[in-house]
């Protein structure tokens, strides 16, 4: 069989989203907006040097750093390597349940668990990318990536239940890379 089951219309959906959203993100200005620049943005969200080093990273495709930039531009930079890594991992998942006749019940029930976890993250932080996209810091903003941080920890105590998942280590960088967006997305004062 060459299909996988589990991609959903969301995730076609939420990956057009997020290939659209980056298009002039540098350019980004939103009233109310605090510009800095990618240090201090990154400095103003970590409180740990691995926290500071994942923030560069992430930050790293966003032009001239070292200029001020309307910290909007940080939040959907972030935002999108969130969704662009979560969408490698329900790949994977994907993967496992379609490709890996060995799997056990509780595994494949785990990994099941996961994309429908994943469906909700990514549904949750398309909203955020929309939002940040449309200037719209309240109207559940902040809860929308809640719920995305929520869904991938959902996903993640399935995982860790399993003796030895290859998905673990993958969830545990999509957990870090959501909970960064979040934070980015704090310096909008949501």
């Amino acid at each position: 069989m060459n299909t996988i089951p589990f991609l959903s219309p969301l995730l076609v959906a939420v990956s057009l989203i997020v290939a659209g959203a980056g298009a002039g993100d540098e350019t980004t200005t939103c009233p109310g907006a605090p510009s800095m620049t990618v240090e201090s943005a990154c400095r103003n969200v970590s409180h740990t040097q691995a926290m500071y080093d994942a923030c560069k990273g992430a930050l790293a495709g966003v032009p001239n750093p070292m200029s001020d930039h309307d910290a909007t531009v940080y939040a959907l930079a972030a935002a999108r390597g969130a969704m662009a890594s979560a969408d490698a991992t329900v790949v994977a998942a994907n993967e496992r349940v379609t490709y890996n006749g060995s799997l056990s019940g509780e595994e494949k029930g785990a990994y099941e668990g996961c994309v429908e976890a994943y469906a909700a993250a990514e549904h949750a932080m398309g909203a955020v990318l929309n939002k940040l996209g449309a200037c719209s810091f309240g109207g559940g903003l902040a809860d929308d990536y809640m719920s995305g941080l929520l869904a991938v920890e959902s996903c993640r105590d399935r995982v860790i239940k399993l003796p030895a998942s290859p998905l673990y280590a993958m969830v545990l960088v999509d957990r870090n890379k959501v909970g960064l967006a979040l934070f980015l997305g704090k310096l909008l004062g949501i």
